[in-house]
């Protein structure tokens, strides 16, 4: 649906997707119900069906939530450095352990639970982590052509790679309730990247 066209219904349906997100990623998708939702936001249901077409447009907004959350925490890190990459990583094992409480990927945790729910959604998970992922390959991209990345290396698939080991992480952490898993992703993330270093 079209956003809304005044500044008060453009916050409402704000304080709608938040309420969501922030339930969806405590409590899983599944297990949040529209009256959840609308009990959080101080929301009606007359406003919500007003500001989306239905529960999936819901759940898209929320992806889209959670991308712009974590790209704004990544967005403090230099990752054209390798100095930058090694506080970013670091940063999400310190988010992950405080202020997410260990409840895993604030965008993977939720896309994991859409798989099955159409293509619709699914493809709208995938282009999240394409947009997530596309800052670290250009970043990497700038290294090679600083000389701080080999010239071999993909930094496309380097990228991909990485993020595939976070979630990994995420997901062993979160289910296991300790960040030794997520740490350990982090460790072995920044190892397979430094394998990449000129040696000269």
């Amino acid at each position: 649906m079209p956003e809304p066209s005044t500044p008060q219904g453009r916050a409402t349906k704000r304080r709608i997707v938040v309420a969501a997100a922030e339930l969806m990623y405590a409590r899983g998708v599944s297990a949040t119900s529209l009256d959840d939702v609308l009990t959080a936001s101080g929301a009606r249901k007359s406003q919500f069906h007003h500001y989306f077409a239905s529960r999936q447009e819901l759940i898209s907004e929320v992806l889209s939530h959670q991308l712009s959350q974590v790209l704004e925490d990544q967005g403090r890190f230099a990752l054209d450095t390798w100095e930058g990459i090694a506080a970013w990583l670091e940063g999400l094992v310190a988010m992950h352990e405080t202020a997410r409480d260990l409840h895993g990927c604030p965008l993977g945790s939720i896309a994991g639970e859409i798989l099955e729910e159409g293509w619709r959604l699914r493809s709208r998970a995938s282009e999240a982590f394409t947009e997530w992922g596309s800052s670290p390959a250009e970043s990497l991209e700038k290294m090679q052509r600083s000389g701080l990345l080999r010239r071999d290396a993909d930094a496309a698939t380097l990228a991909e790679a990485v993020m595939a080991i976070l979630q990994g992480g995420y997901l062993l952490s979160a289910t296991k309730r300790e960040s030794r898993s997520m740490r350990s992703a982090v460790q072995v993330a920044m190892s397979h990247l430094g394998s990449f270093r000129p040696t000269s």
